[in-house]
């Protein structure tokens, strides 16, 4: 509305008038594009390299509507003595069968009242293990990096993302009283 009066009504030169224009067309695209990432949508990013699996979710292709698969994961990014830190996030990864079973396998342990430990190699490891892979002149047609992710690849045969039974919490000396 205000945009509209300073262009009927103002007697402001006409390329401050296409200033407002293009400032709010682009504060527009700008909140249209960031709001996403706050309306609870799972991201298409990396897991945290160590996360409490709280709950997933597997949907497997459809080969008459021919969607992918995904894998959805909901998670606790933990810090160093094993304590869940922030708020949880749901991500999205691509699906492979050989992750499917193994999130499948750490939801079952989960469903019986395990907590589970996931583990994701950083960036630098899986660039070692990449290289050290492209060195031997051997290339896996399953270490294919996955287009579905939006900052760093995650392979889409699960290689990077590994389970585990959550360690106890480590708590801090008390020392002397």
């Amino acid at each position: 509305m205000l945009l509209i009066s300073l262009n009927l009504t103002s007697l402001w030169r006409w390329w401050i008038k296409a200033a407002a224009i293009i400032v709010t067309t682009i504060f527009f695209g700008v909140t249209y594009s960031t709001i996403n990432a706050l309306m609870g949508w799972p991201t298409t990013q990396r897991p945290p390299g160590r996360f409490n699996l709280i709950s997933s979710r597997i949907l497997e292709p459809d080969r008459r509507t021919r969607a992918p698969g995904h894998i959805y994961l909901w998670a606790d990014e933990l810090d160093r003595n094993n304590i869940p830190s922030g708020t949880p996030r749901s991500y999205e990864l691509p699906y492979s069968d050989a992750l499917a079973r193994k999130v499948s396998d750490a939801q079952e342990k989960r469903d019986r009242g395990i907590d589970i430990m996931g583990r994701t190699l950083d960036p630098k490891q899986q660039q070692q293990l990449t290289k050290n892979a492209s060195q031997g002149g051997r290339r896996n047609s399953k270490d294919k990096q996955s287009p579905a992710t939006d900052t760093v690849p995650f392979k889409e045969d699960g290689s990077d993302l590994s389970f585990e039974d959550l360690p106890p919490v480590l708590l801090p000396d008390k020392g002397p009283l």
